[in-house]
């Protein structure tokens, strides 16, 4: 699998997401973070049910089956406004990549 430069910086830019989005999970003084629990379930329940994945509709492949739509349900659980800066980054890289289809590696 090559990626070029825009879906490199991506998938960069989604993992660290997906960190900070596990940070909150557990704290030593108060315990589990019920909200973001649910929110985690509900984002991965409904990605998987509806077999939407974002890594597919950016062009980069994932090697097993449902990872893309459990990853997309764990960036949805962030909410609307994390998305929504996703697709400004993706667009914004669109419009000044010199050259998207240019694999790296």
């Amino acid at each position: 699998m090559n990626l070029n430069l825009t879906q490199l910086t991506l998938v960069a830019f989604l993992v660290e997401s997906l960190i900070q989005t596990f940070k909150p999970l557990y704290d030593k003084e108060k315990g589990w973070n019920k909200s973001t629990l649910l929110a985690l379930g509900v984002g991965i329940l409904v990605s998987v049910a509806t077999g939407f994945d974002l890594f597919e509709l950016l062009g980069i492949e994932v090697q097993f089956p449902y990872v893309g739509s459990v990853l997309t349900g764990i960036l949805a659980s962030r909410g609307s406004n994390f998305l929504h800066d996703i697709l400004k980054f993706v667009e914004s890289r669109a419009h000044t990549d010199p050259s998207p289809s240019a694999p790296v590696g």
